[in-house]
């Protein structure tokens, strides 16, 4: 197996999102676990809100640092990792987004209560908001699900630039780990007619995206498994990857919006139309959105 010997540049700089639940933290001493992060910059961050009470507001800003000294403790990073933090004062879904672009981060980790979209923007969730506007990739936990190992990573497989982007992104991530394995799910809305059932049982045989994909996985000493299923895409990826125990789930996900309007909300993501909004808030395990522009 081939093992990185510099830093993989999804891992180089990465922003966590600090709260209460400790599964961003576990989650991050996971992916610290793979040698493509040695050299890696951490930014651990935590906003607290904006409140009209001064008693209020103090008592916020040291939970926010009692917090973030704690996430430094827990992660006891050796001296090959640069550490800082950040504590901030304002709506965490602007200062979210505002600090990912300050240090330029290449992953974004943070939790998520895996609400749909509708309900999420009613609620004025911050995960939501995130996933509109950072252009980074984004490592969402949904209600606390987190890997405290990785070893299986599922990615869902299409004819899109997005998916190509994100098969790229699972490959690198499985090279660093001995023993991994790679999922590669495909699926379809139309159903099967009788001729096609091979489809299900051979499906590097039967489809040439998947037989691609599984080449180029191969091609980079990588171990992986092909799985087909038909329905709908967002349901049947969800289910693909628990049944087969993927610990993550890599899915590509595509900016529709022209340059103009990229401070405007996705409406097909606003309304909960779109697989990688289902797989967002319906994943059983972590899921690594990667946005691409269109």
């Amino acid at each position: 197996m081939c093992i990185p010997e510099h830093a993989m540049p999804l891992l180089k700089n990465i922003l966590l999102a600090i709260e209460e639940s400790p599964a961003p933290v576990q989650m991050l001493k996971a992916l610290l676990e793979l040698p493509g992060s040695r050299g890696a910059r951490i930014t651990a961050l935590h906003v607290a809100k904006n409140t009209p009470s001064a008693q209020k507001h103090g008592d916020d800003l040291a939970r926010g640092r009692q917090l973030l000294e704690k996430a430094v403790a827990e992660l006891a990073l050796g001296s090959e990792y640069e550490m800082r933090t950040i504590l901030r004062t304002g709506d965490p879904k602007d200062v979210v987004c505002l600090v990912a672009e300050e240090v330029d981060a290449s992953l974004l980790l943070m939790g998520s209560r895996g609400l749909n979209s509708l309900v999420a923007i009613l609620k004025n969730s911050v995960s939501q908001y995130v996933f509109q506007r950072a252009s980074c990739p984004m490592l969402l936990l949904r209600d606390g699900y987190y890997a405290n190992r990785i070893n299986r990573v599922a990615v869902a497989i299409s004819d899109t630039m997005a998916s190509k982007y994100a098969l790229q992104t699972a490959i690198e991530l499985v090279r660093q780990v001995d023993g991994g394995e790679l999922l590669l799910i495909r699926v379809r809305t139309r159903p099967l007619d009788p001729r096609e059932t091979g489809k299900l049982v051979q499906p590097e045989e039967e489809s040439l995206l998947l037989a691609t994909a599984a080449g180029v996985a191969r091609q980079q000493g990588v171990s992986c498994r092909s799985i087909y299923g038909v329905g709908s895409p967002g349901a049947e990826i969800c289910r693909l990857a628990e049944e087969n125990g993927a610990d993550l789930l890599v899915l590509g996900c595509q900016d529709r919006r022209p340059t103009i309007a990229k401070n405007l909300p996705d409406l097909d993501r606003l309304l909960g139309n779109s697989v990688s909004d289902y797989v967002r808030t319906n994943a059983n395990c972590p899921v690594l959105l990667q946005k691409t522009a269109e």
